[in-house]
Formats: C-alpha cells, structure tokens, sequence
C-alpha cells in the first residue's frame, strides 16, 4: 500500500488527482474519444460543476499513470466502492465544499461582508465536524482525514474561531452624528465597535417618513445607493472586518481547492456503483507491464449500452463476452452480421483498456491487461465535403496516420474500414492493411463484412489472427433472424443483410407497395411507371 504522507505533507491539501506530479502525456491521437464514447461515459457520472467533468476528461485522457498512481487510485476507487459509509462521508465533504466554493468566490467578487461571515462559518463548521474516514484502507482517503485535521489543529482555523465569537459578541455601534439644520445626520465624528457587556439600553435614530425596512431598503435603491453618511459607515465596517475576512478567504481557497477532486472521485465511485446496481459485473483489474501485450478479459460488458438504444440491451441483461488477445495473437477479425454486436465489442474492448490502465474500474468480472502507449480507432466517417474527400479517400488518410504512429504496444480499433469502395477493391484494400498490422504486432480489432477475405487467411500465413463471429440465428417458427450477441471463434457465412432488410419493411415487394401506397394518398398514382 502507498504510504501515507508525514505530518509536514498533511498542511498542504493532497492532490487526489496527481499524487506524485506526472507530466500530462503527449496525446498521439484524440479519435479514440468519440469513437469509444468517452463522452456519453462521463454523461454517466453525477459531476456537480462542468470543471469537475473536465478535471476527470483530463484523468482519462491526458495525465500519466505510472504503477504507483495506479495503485493510489485503484485504492482510493475500493474504498468508496465497497463502502456505502466512506462514500457518504465523501459527498458530505463534496456537499460542504461547494457551499464552501461559491462564498469563496462571491466573496472575492464583491467582498460582502454578509457572504464573508458566512463562509467562515461554514468553513469553521466543516472542521468543527469533519466526515468520518476513519475506516479507509486507501492512501488518498487518509491523506484526505490528515488534511482536514490538520486544518482544525492550525493557528488560522483558531483566528477564523476568535473573530467569529467576536463578531457574535458585538452589542452594537456607538456613534457620534452630527446633523443638520432640518435634524438629518450630516457628519459621523466618532464610530465604536460595542460588546454585549458595555452595550447601554440601545436608542434608534430615525429621520423621515415612518417607513418599514423594506421601504427604506428599496428607497436607498431607488436613489443610486449609499450616500456620504452610508459610505462612511460602510467603509468603517470594511476597516474592521472585511479586510480581515479577505486575509482568511485567500487561506480557505486552500480547502476550496478539494472540490474538483472530489468531486471526480464522488462522481465516478457513484458510477461505478450504479453499473453493479444495474446487474454489471466490475472490476479493478491487474496492470501488466506494456512489454507482455496481453488482454485476459473475462464476462466483459459496455456499460453504454442502455434499453431502448441498442438491441444488445434487450432483457434483463447486457450480453457479457470475453476479451482475449496476446503478442502471438495480436490481430481480431471479426465477421458477423449488421447490428449483431461487432462494433459494440471492439468498443467494450477500447473502453475497458482505457479506463483499466488509467486505475479505474471496468465493466468486467476479471481483467488482466498490459498497458498500452497509445489508443488508435477508426470508424466510419462521413464524406469530408470542406477537403473535398469522400469516405474512401478519409478511410485511406486514417490509415495511413495510424500506420505511421502506431507501435507494437497500441491497441488499434478499427470498425469496417475500406467499405468506401467496390467490394474487391474493398478487400484486396483491407488485406494489405492487416498484413501491415500483422507484420508490426500492434493489438489490432478489425471488424468486416468481406467474409471471403476472412475465410482465405490460412493459419500458416496468418499466425497472429484470431477469427471471431458473431452468433445469430433464424427463428424456426416466424423465420426472423435473432441476434444472440455472442462472440465465439470462427467465421460467419453471411451478414444476413436480405433478412435485416425485410423485417425493415424493405424488401422488394414492400418497397414497391411503399411507393404505390403514397401515390394513391397523394395523387400521382398515374405517373408510376408500372
């Protein structure tokens, strides 16, 4: 387990995030964001600020991982996962530190003396009574406890204390008016600050019509704001207190300063939780050096994958499949039919590679993976009308970039490429490509529809590839084709487009009763050419 910091460390508020100052990474490729669906992932987490969804984006996608943060944040997640009561105590902190957050920074706008008072006692209040981490087994956790402790025990915390009682003690202003002719203050000579104990039976000066506060509140708005006397009185109080609650708000900032990071641990623990409450199994998985280029994945499932989005999600279940890949077997090609579950595979396997060596969870029973150095993905991109490029020609481009950044420890997903051509064309395109890939021995996904390319790989030619397929079958009874969304090894006989077709309403006979149809409703019936 990493140790916990010394006592010196514990003044300083842990950073949760980047425990041990990594540098970001030098990103090689972004497509993998949208392509894996890292966006609709983080829809998935309960974030309370927009800062908070790109401090975690950040995490994912550009900060280091090194063994020793990955065991800091796998450690951290456990807790909060496998505890109902350390995550409670997280969002109590989260709960206290946004209150905290937002009069930190009215404060600073518009140093209100109301919002100043308030803060500090919010701030005094989350000391005074501090979640209870006392279980956590995790490094991050205790530095968290250590942090907040510290902060109760400092000399600022006990000024922050003293000023408050003060201000809570004060009877009231002693003042010395000087007034006009008509009996309106003109002129303040002397302001005293009273405690409880020196305060004489208070005496109100009024001037004016006999009007309630609110009146006189909207009145003074009315009028363009404080006047000579109210400015006076106004600078008085900003002498005494504000000045000094601004010299305590620039050390709460400190504190403040959690919100971001635990925000992203509240957030992402709570989703995670929420997978397994949806009946998805998880995991932390083990980290493998980037040499071993290894991927033993068991009962894998995308957690995207919601009812009514995807046929994947029809019953009480997502369809859970294996990941396995290894140096010697480094190249998956997988054939199957439309909508039968390839593309969400490869996505599974992208997504669970990214979070798992980033030190999260993943949506996996058991999971052993080798790090990867990069993330290459491509799928199917419209034409590009502003280059001028149609969907072959972007294809081709992709490739290419891929091919010229990609090493032997990238995972390379790549969903139906060359399909922007004629079908031979097509497959001659794709064979080069996977003999480039074979050759350089990068963990590639390469799903297609050319079934004949597949089935001319011989094993004595093409010793790195694995043949999958997905499974489906026809339904004796109404003969519909039935997506099982299984992943076995082999290769598919057909993609079943026909049958796909039909139970769309486009076969030949109902596209043409289609047409007939609607120019009987809108009369054009006799231009048909029938």
């Amino acid at each position: 387990m990493t140790k916990v910091s010394d006592q010196d460390s514990e003044r300083r508020a842990p950073d949760l995030i980047n425990p041990f100052q990594l540098t970001a990474t030098e990103l090689t490729d972004t497509a993998f964001i949208d392509d894996l669906g890292v966006t609709r992932l983080l829809d998935q987490m309960p974030f309370s600020s927009p800062t908070s969804r790109t401090v975690a984006l950040q995490m994912l996608v550009e900060l280091s991982c090194d063994p020793a943060t990955l065991e800091y944040r796998q450690q951290l997640l456990a807790d909060l996962v496998e505890s109902d009561s350390l995550r409670a105590a997280l969002h109590q902190l989260l709960r206290g530190l946004l209150v905290i957050n937002r009069q930190s920074n009215e404060f600073g706008w518009g140093s209100d003396l109301p919002t100043g008072l308030s803060l500090l006692r919010n701030y005094c209040q989350l000391l005074r009574e501090p979640p209870d981490f006392s279980t956590a087994q995790s490094a991050g956790l205790q530095q968290l406890a250590g942090f907040l402790t510290a902060q109760a025990e400092s000399t600022l915390f006990s000024e922050i204390e003293s000023f408050i009682d003060q201000i809570s003690n004060l009877g009231g202003l002693q003042l010395r008016v000087t007034v006009d002719e008509k009996g309106v203050p003109a002129e303040i000579s002397t302001l005293k600050l009273m405690g409880d104990e020196a305060l004489q039976t208070p005496g109100f000066l009024t001037w004016g019509d006999d009007e309630s506060p609110l009146h006189r509140r909207q009145a003074l708005r009315d009028q363009g704001g404080l006047n000579h006397l109210g400015q006076q009185l106004q600078n008085f109080l900003s002498r005494e207190f504000v000045a000094v609650i601004y010299r305590f708000n620039q050390a709460i900032t400190e504190l403040a300063g959690l919100l971001s990071a635990v925000d992203v641990y509240w957030a992402m623990a709570s989703c995670f939780d929420s997978w397994r409450q949806r009946g998805i199994e998880i995991c932390l998985p083990e980290i493998l050096p980037m040499e071993q280029r290894l991927a033993q994945v068991i009962a894998a499932r995308n957690p995207l994958i919601e009812s009514g989005d995807d046929k994947s999600a029809a019953g009480s279940e997502i369809i859970a499949n294996d990941l396995n890949r290894s140096g010697e077997q480094n190249l998956l090609l997988i054939t199957g039919a439309n909508n039968g579950g390839k593309t969400t595979y490869i996505k599974t396997a992208g997504l669970i590679q990214l979070l798992g060596q980033k030190g999260l969870y993943v949506p996996a029973r058991h999971a052993r993976l080798s790090e990867v150095d990069a993330i290459f993905s491509h799928f199917v991109a419209p034409d590009d009308i502003g280059r001028g490029e149609g969907r072959y020609r972007n294809e081709l481009r992709r490739m290419r970039t891929i091919l010229e950044r990609a090493t032997p420890y990238s995972l390379v997903i790549l969903d139906e490429p060359c399909g922007g051509t004629d079908h031979r064309e097509g497959q001659r395109q794709s064979r080069i490509i996977l003999s480039a890939f074979h050759l350089l021995g990068a963990a590639t996904f390469f799903t297609t529809h050319m079934h004949e390319m597949a089935r001319a790989m011989s094993a004595d030619q093409w010793p790195g590839v694995q043949l999958l397929q997905v499974l489906t079958e026809m339904d004796s009874d109404s003969g519909e084709l039935k997506y099982l969304y299984r992943i076995t090894p082999g290769i598919a006989q057909r993609s079943h487009g026909e049958q796909i077709a039909a139970q769309l309403g486009l076969g030949e006979q109902e596209v043409l009763q289609v047409i007939r149809d609607q120019a009987a409703e809108r009369g054009y019936r006799g231009l048909l050419r029938e």
